[in-house]
């Protein structure tokens, strides 16, 4: 109940900046003492002013009509690299990256994404292959150090 409304706040917060998108809302902790994480992404990344902008929107929507009781700690940020690609968008915007892909089979794929479609995606590793998004468990895109 609360991380929807965090993230319809996240999405309100985000509705004039067309390049941002939410990726999603996590609540950890107990009651008292909770953490608001709120992860945001842009088509060209996302500033830290930008963040801040919608973490001051979403704490004071929160303050105002009292979402949470006691203490909390609210955190908007990017995903970061070892987030899971959860959206057909951070997928697009990932294009021309390596990505170690996970098989609802368990099989486990790497190579670079070179087509996003409405239903799949092409990666050319070993050799270019069609992906279902149906057929994927996980996503990420792979740290390099050259």
């Amino acid at each position: 109940m609360l991380e929807n409304k965090v993230k319809a706040l996240a999405e309100k917060a985000i509705e004039d900046e067309q390049d941002l998108f939410l990726v999603d809302v996590k609540i950890k902790g107990n009651s008292g003492n909770q953490k608001v994480l709120v992860f945001v992404d842009g088509n060209n990344g996302i500033s830290i002013d930008q963040c801040s902008k919608v973490s001051r929107y979403i704490g004071n929507e929160i303050e105002e009509e009292e979402l949470i009781e006691g203490k909390y700690t609210l955190e908007v940020s990017s995903p970061g690299l070892d987030f899971p690609l959860t959206l057909h968008r951070q997928y697009i915007k990932n294009i021309g990256r390596d990505l170690t892909i996970e098989l609802t089979d368990g099989t486990l794929l790497e190579g670079e994404l070179k087509v996003v479609d409405d239903d799949e995606i092409l990666i050319n590793g070993k050799d270019e292959r069609s992906i279902q998004f149906i057929d994927i468990k996980q996503s990420k895109v792979k740290v390099s150090f050259k």
